[in-house]
């Protein structure tokens, strides 16, 4: 069997690493594989910006969750809106409230 080859990163790599950790954290919730990404890889953060990323995630939750919910009353009855956007939304709020969770 080849030898494995083992990789670590520099100091430099930390610092890029956590600065896009905490970069993504701080934005807007859009649940691509950047997020999921950061999900993750949140234990390899220090302790201090595992929590200030924590904090931004839930705070973005939360505004997420309220334009869901602001957007699906707005919709709900609107005969224009086709059945699979009203399907996305919901799915998009149960999203939200998992990640919330």
């Amino acid at each position: 069997m080849p030898e494995k080859a083992v990789y670590s990163l520099t100091e430099q790599g930390e610092k890029e690493f956590e600065k896009l950790m905490m970069e993504i954290a701080s934005k807007s919730i859009n649940i691509y594989l950047d997020f999921n990404a950061v999900i993750v890889n949140l234990d390899s953060l220090p302790q201090e910006s595992r929590k200030i990323c924590l904090q931004d995630i839930e705070n973005n939750v939360r505004q997420l969750k309220a334009y869901l919910k602001d957007n699906l009353s707005v919709k709900e009855n609107a005969p224009d809106v086709p059945a699979n956007g009203m399907a996305v939304l919901h799915q998009q709020l149960i999203l939200a409230q998992a990640i919330e969770t």
